[in-house]
């Protein structure tokens, strides 16, 4: 839609697709910034789900490439974008929990990214230059973005057939304990004039205890990296071997995506097209934690309350 502007590839379907209102009121930001200290104490988070659909209409040329006319020509056709967007809010546990996570979730609703390793000095910061333009919670994020309509025929989208964009991202919690919680973020977009569109999703755990989003290096110990690697394999080939669609056992690597805990145990999961083509998915295992305890950091270990 928007190919005529550069936008990142994150935040591009977002600005294309959603519209809102641009800041918050400052009786808004001022009851944001009590909420924290007003927040319920429990040993694991609450949340509430906050939800934001919306969508918008523009032309695109619809051009038909069929002849061997030059130019080719071409119908103006409306189409429409859909955004949906759901993620967490975080109201009651304890404080400094929840004032992290709820900084990291507002970053990531406004398409903001924080480099690894993810820590709460790190999100903070990053927040505070969020909160300077008015963006304070994941509802002024997702008030935030607008989209842009392309009104003048000299840029409008050609495509060879009327096609809109659709995104959809959602955050939930997969699992949490005392010390430990963990969301899946992921979702879906498509590109108008796309073969077809992409899933995405990555589980991202947060370490309560020192406030921070674990990354591989935190959850297995380097001594014990081709041994837990031999198992993934393993379990990937167990429970999708048989599709002939699966790499090659040598070409399989630990997924870009780092590691999260499960109830179960530790999940490994893979992108679209990581480790096979399209047809396979996301793949993913869990390894559970009786096998993956000798090769767990100490740390992750104590996170675990593991003996």
């Amino acid at each position: 839609m928007l190919n005529a502007l550069k936008w990142t590839a994150g935040a591009m379907l977002l600005a294309m697709a959603c519209t809102g209102n641009k800041t918050a009121t400052q009786g808004e930001a001022a009851a944001e910034d009590s909420a924290v200290a007003e927040v319920p104490v429990s040993d694991t988070l609450v949340f509430e789900t906050i939800d934001f659909v919306d969508s918008m209409s523009y032309k695109i040329k619809v051009v038909d490439y069929s002849g061997d006319e030059e130019p080719y020509p071409y119908t103006i056709e409306t189409v429409t974008d859909y955004c949906n967007l759901s993620t967490l809010e975080a109201v009651a546990g304890k404080p400094e929990a929840v004032e992290f996570v709820n900084q990291w979730l507002t970053l990531d609703a406004a398409a903001e990214m924080v480099e690894a390793p993810v820590t709460a000095e790190k999100v903070a910061k990053k927040y505070a230059e969020l909160k300077k333009q008015g963006i304070t919670d994941v509802r002024s994020a997702f008030k935030d973005m607008s989209g842009k309509r392309l009104a003048e025929e000299d840029i409008m989208p050609e495509l060879g057939f009327a096609s809109a964009n659709e995104y959809e991202a959602n955050v939930f919690v997969n699992w949490q304990a005392p010390n430990v919680l963990t969301l899946w973020d992921g979702g879906y977009e498509y590109f108008a004039g796309g073969a077809h569109g992409m899933p995405w999703g990555i589980g991202r755990t947060f370490d309560l205890k020192n406030l921070r989003v674990l990354t591989l290096d935190d959850i297995v110990a380097k001594e014990g990296r081709k041994a837990v690697l031999k198992m993934i394999v393993a379990q990937l080939q167990e429970e999708y071997g048989d599709t002939d669609m699966l790499n090659a056992p040598d070409d399989i690597d630990f997924p870009g995506a780092d590691p999260s805990l499960m109830k179960e145990g530790v999940s490994f999961d893979y992108g679209a097209y990581e480790i096979g083509p399209y047809a396979l998915g996301m793949p993913g295992v869990i390894i559970p934690y009786e096998k993956m305890k000798p090769y767990l950091t100490p740390e992750v270990k104590e996170l675990l309350e593991m003996e």
